[in-house]
């Protein structure tokens, strides 16, 4: 195609740019059988190794929803007590044990990962789902909007050409062409340093060396772990030197490793020295096009949370544009709330990069000394330690003061917790794997009789998981700690958030029709 060639058929969904929220997009939209194009400039590969090699809690409980949780878990490794320790004397500095969180989420902790092989996994899932179209070497050049559609000018290996779709969704990161379309500014800052990051491969008995590890010194800390046998993510947090060039020798590799590996050879399969930003845009909606992941928002990568934000903007979004495009939803407030949500989360994950942040590489040596000696006594403090162990698996994210939550009770908005369950045959499975990719109700009960009344087969449901007698009994009582009572529902959205709350069920098909956006 050339010139002014247009593709005949509207395409549902454009997503431009094939990253880790990109193809997230894609494999959610297909989880809800919506069809979709994915156009990317790159040729194909990973575009972006700066991305934290790690997967959290809650981005893996959004994986295991649309089947590749495994893969993902297959490809990495899975730490569960995390022990941070000094690369100069091998000591433990501080550590996490997440199976604290064994009673509300099945794989609690980090999952190092090799980002290639994110993208690889979520790119197979894809191509499989026969719901979108892949199209690399293909540049957007071109974007036109009116109020309910967009036309996007392509530039591809058989010339330009047009395809017109109902929604766009720029995931084409911090200098993508989408957000610039749409002349939305990228508010924030650049801290000013310049870290050194690598990707080492280390050919001696120094991989089998335990990790996470950390060396501290004057000018600032080096921190590495284990991508997987053989090769190691390094970074180097100081001040660095803003003049100096982004390349980064080999020699200069081989040093960096030897802080916290010891001395040896190593060969620098990637490094670079980049750049640290604290940036948002003011909205992640404009009419029909939408911004998701780094085109939305990006923070500085302590705390490894900025990729994993931009997956769960995708499994926010993917219900709420199946849900426009099927004619039920009112789209004016399903994309709303896709706004008002993920804005509060990015808040929440900014806040706490730039936290750890400042910390690390904007603090005298006594202080960051100082707060590794402190931070063991205060997580030995039950209520401060598992908060921190919710916020580093984003398992505390909520959807806050959004037009689709009902907030008259203490649940609503919060990620749904996901015990381990005994059935009625007596055998155990996750709450989540009852659960569709639909909304769902879950009726807590302390006897048989209880919401016998209730006419739940009216509500736009996919599926009622009961609790208490007649169903599924849940040992950890974390459905009844959600509730703060013995006995009610909960309405679940297909993200996994709890829409609406409550002991007694007045007012619940109301609430299920609003939680889903549709029409009144």
């Amino acid at each position: 195609m050339s010139g002014d060639m247009r593709e005949s058929a509207r395409i549902p969904v454009a997503i431009v740019g094939a990253g880790p929220s990109g193809l997230a997009l894609a494999l959610g939209l297909a989880r809800q059988g919506v069809r979709s194009v994915l156009v990317e400039q790159g040729r194909g590969g990973m575009r972006d190794r700066s991305k934290a090699p790690a997967i959290h809690t809650r981005t893996l409980e959004i994986l295991r929803g649309w089947g590749v949780e495994q893969a993902m878990l297959d490809g990495g490794e899975l730490v569960t007590d995390l022990r941070v320790r000094s690369a100069d004397t091998e000591r433990t500095l501080f550590s996490l044990d997440f199976s604290e969180l064994d009673d509300e989420a099945e794989h609690p902790g980090v999952l190092f990962v090799d980002p290639g092989i994110i993208e690889r996994v979520l790119l197979r899932a894809v191509s499989d789902s026969g719901q979108c179209d892949v199209r690399y070497g293909t540049e957007l050049v071109g974007l036109d909007t009116s109020d309910d559609s967009a036309t996007l000018t392509l530039n591809g290996p058989s010339g330009t050409y047009r395809i017109e779709t109902d929604f766009v969704v720029g995931c084409d990161g911090a200098n993508g062409f989408v957000r610039g379309a749409l002349r939305l500014p990228f508010e924030g800052a650049a801290y000013p340093i310049r870290p050194v990051l690598a990707d080492a491969r280390v050919p001696d008995e120094r991989d089998e060396l335990p990790w996470p590890r950390l060396h501290n010194e004057r000018r600032g800390v080096t921190f590495a772990v284990r991508l997987r046998p053989g090769l190691w993510r390094i970074a180097r947090l100081d001040g660095g030197e803003l003049g100096r060039a982004e390349e980064v020798p080999n020699e200069e590799v081989a040093e960096l490793a030897g802080t916290v590996l010891g001395t040896g050879s190593v060969e620098a399969a990637w490094a670079s020295r980049y750049r640290i930003h604290r940036r948002g845009s003011p909205h992640f909606r404009v009419g029909p096009v939408l911004l998701a992941g780094d085109a939305a928002h990006v923070h500085p990568p302590l705390g490894g949370q900025g990729m994993n934000a931009g997956i769960h903007d995708a499994a926010n979004l993917a219900w709420k544009l199946a849900q426009a495009l099927s004619g039920r939803g009112d789209v004016e407030r399903l994309l709303e709330s896709y706004d008002v949500e993920r804005q509060s989360v990015a808040s929440s994950v900014s806040w706490w990069a730039n936290l750890n942040t400042r910390l690390f590489l904007q603090t005298p040596l006594a202080v960051r000394t100082g707060m590794l000696r402190l931070g063991p006594l205060l997580l030995a403090i039950p209520a401060l330690r598992r908060s921190v162990l919710r916020r580093v698996t984003m398992l505390n994210l909520t959807c806050p003061l959004s037009p689709l939550v009902e907030y008259e009770e203490r649940a609503a908005g919060k990620r749904l917790p996901n015990p381990l369950l005994r059935s009625p045959g007596g055998g155990r499975i996750r709450l989540y794997d009852l659960l569709p990719t639909g909304p769902a109700l879950i009726e807590v009960a302390m006897d048989r009789a209880f919401g016998a009344d209730v006419p739940k087969e009216t509500l736009p449901l996919t599926r009622v998981v009961r609790i208490g007698p007649g169903g599924h009994e849940d040992p950890t009582n974390a459905l009844r700690g959600l509730l703060g009572a013995k006995e009610g529902w909960i309405l679940v959205r297909p993200d996994g958030h709890v829409a609406w709350a409550r002991q007694h069920p007045e007012g619940l098909g109301d609430a299920a029709r609003n939680a889903l956006g549709e029409k009144g």
